[in-house]
């Protein structure tokens, strides 16, 4: 009687044992769905993820139908050959410090520490997914119109200089059409720029195509 008395309170230790630990799972539970959220979030602003909008209200399609489609396309040209500039320069500093200090190991300078990309003839941009408001926001005036909104809304890459060194446009119409009509859908207040609650609401919708 004893002896099973005994084998019983054995049982019932290991049982309760099993159970904190079981417990201690469940603890850590929330803790995982957090990370899996936050995973989740990265992913919205991933490079290959692009702001969703909806149809255009009447009064969001008269601002998209009067948008200067010209001046979209001039603006965003001054922005990006600005920025491949930002880059060639820092790409040259780059590459006076590899000089300097040695390749890498496998024989590459590999991305920056910036983490900007590699390229060459005007090509290398800022990752999206690293492209923020300040960033965007080339004349520093607090908001983004859509020449600086398109920089991160549109799937673009600058094309190489004709050999005549004549450039075309970095935008086609489509594009500006594109990047106008979610552009004027999370432009709230319609004032025609966007805040920086505005554009993080176009972040926050980015899905990979």
């Amino acid at each position: 009687m004893k002896h099973r008395i005994a084998i019983t309170a054995m049982m019932t230790s290991a049982a309760l044992a099993l159970t904190a630990c079981g417990s201690e799972d469940v603890e850590n539970t929330p803790v995982d769905d957090i990370d899996e959220i936050v995973d989740a979030d990265n992913n919205q602003t991933a490079d290959d993820a692009y702001p969703v909008g909806d149809t255009l209200d009447e009064d969001q399609q008269a601002r998209f139908d009067a948008m200067d489609r010209q001046a979209v396309s001039d603006e965003y040209d001054t922005n990006r050959d600005a920025m491949n500039d930002e880059m060639d320069s820092n790409e040259g500093a780059m590459g006076s410090d590899t000089m300097a200090g040695g390749a890498s190991e496998d024989g590459s300078s590999g991305t920056g520490g910036d983490g900007m990309t590699g390229g060459s003839g005007g090509e290398s941009m800022m990752p999206r997914s690293q492209m923020d408001f300040a960033y965007l926001d080339r004349n520093d005036d607090g908001q983004l119109s859509v020449a600086e909104y398109a920089i991160w809304a549109l799937p673009t890459d600058p094309s190489e200089p004709e050999p005549n060194d004549a450039k075309a446009p970095y935008l086609t119409q489509s594009q500006i059409n594109e990047a106008g009509e979610t552009f004027f859908y999370f432009d709230e207040d319609g004032d025609s720029y966007l805040s920086q609650a505005e554009f993080q609401a176009a972040r926050n919708s980015a899905r990979t195509p």
